[in-house]
């Protein structure tokens, strides 16, 4: 085993210092020394050099106990930053997220999304007028991230299927010239799976359903999105549900997407999904009729995907706000009447996860190795 330099030493009395503010923030240096069983000087010239970089801040003064008032210390989570960004028929989406996930500024812009030049740049400028507001408060940001409904290529760099939201062509370098700053595409779903993995950190194996106007998927394991050699693993949305069945944007016939997909349940009517669950609750049959058939192609989905990979389901996406707990009984009553295996345990339930949850998780692409450079 290589002998410790004293450099990798005080690297690492570092990063112990900043991993124990960073989960307990609010602590005293006589709280790290129990913690972390180093010296009060080695603290306190960590604290001060965290300090300097404005990565902790001195925080309340505790009520003695006899002797010196004790001096907390607390993390400062606005000091860095990531820009997500999110798109949908109704326009663009910034967010701003800090190191602890959390959303410290956003816009809307009710713009048509597209890899154009023109959109590309006029998008760029935004951005990076977004971005010059937050460094002037202090907030540095560490790049900007796409949560993209298409799919990527391989290295990442491109948008190679992009027909809900006509962005096939868009790049990388097309965005990190029009910002000045760095960027990344990701899959909107991976993007959503990334967030549950920051906020709920027991997730270990799970298959992500995220139901919405247009579905998605992505799998989990070993606590680890599986992005799979070409970025693909996890586009449950079309796989053939019913073959020859309805017709997808993908130009296949019979996929999940389709049948899972919010416009199925509120069909040709017109109606809101506000409307359409308003109108399940009242007992109104035709819909009751509907969202028994909704919950049934969800449940064949659900019973596919877990003869492939056993493990827990997570659904999220718009239309989770609206299913209650029975509903959710409902589905897994279904899944278990589909399942071989009536001995298998497992859970189907809700994301923790809530509104712009796929540009909080795009955001996470710059935050979470961030926060793993300095607590390491």
């Amino acid at each position: 085993m290589p002998k410790a330099t004293t450099a990798s030493i005080k690297a690492q009395n570092l990063h112990a210092v900043t991993a124990h503010i960073y989960a307990h923030s609010g602590v005293t240096k006589q709280d790290l020394q129990q913690a972390l069983g180093l010296s009060l000087p080695t603290i306190s010239q960590n604290l001060s050099f965290l300090e300097r970089n404005r990565l902790i801040a001195k925080g309340e003064t505790l009520d003695s106990t006899g002797g010196r008032r004790a001096r907390t210390y607390v993390f400062q989570p606005q000091t860095c930053c990531a820009i997500g960004v999110g798109t949908a028929s109704n326009g663009v989406t910034l967010c701003a997220v800090d190191l602890k996930g959390g959303v410290i500024a956003e816009e809307h812009h009710n713009i048509t999304f597209s890899a154009d030049s023109r959109f590309v740049s006029d998008l760029g400028q935004k951005i990076s007028r977004f971005a010059s507001e937050l460094e002037s408060k202090g907030s540095h940001v560490l790049g900007t991230a796409f949560a993209i409904k298409g799919l990527i290529s391989e290295d990442g760099s491109e948008v190679i299927y992009g027909n809900i939201m006509n962005d096939t062509g868009l790049e990388v370098k097309a965005l990190e010239a029009a910002t000045g700053l760095k960027c990344a595409l990701i899959h909107d779903s991976m993007a959503s799976a990334s967030a549950e993995l920051w906020f709920d950190k027991t997730i270990h194996d799970a298959i992500c359903l995220y139901l919405g106007r247009r579905p998605g998927g992505a799998i989990i394991v070993d606590g680890s999105i599986s992005l799979g050699p070409n970025r693909r693993n996890g586009t449950i949305e079309h796989m053939t549900l019913v073959p020859g069945g309805l017709p997808c944007y993908c130009g296949n016939k019979g996929c999940m997407d389709p049948y899972c997909s919010t416009e199925f349940l509120t069909g040709s009517d017109g109606q809101s999904l506000n409307e359409f669950f308003e109108s399940v609750r009242a007992g109104d049959e035709k819909a009751y009729e509907r969202f028994d058939s909704w919950l049934g192609y969800l449940a064949q989905t659900i019973n596919n995907v877990r003869n492939v990979l056993a493990c827990d389901i997570i659904i999220g996406g718009e239309v989770t706000q609206y299913l209650q707990k029975q509903d959710f009984e409902r589905l897994k009553a279904k899944c278990d009447d589909l399942n071989a295996f009536q001995s298998d345990t497992y859970q189907i339930r809700k994301s923790i996860c809530g509104q712009d949850q796929e540009i909080v998780g795009a955001a996470l692409h710059y935050i979470a190795p961030y926060v793993q450079s300095i607590c390491k």
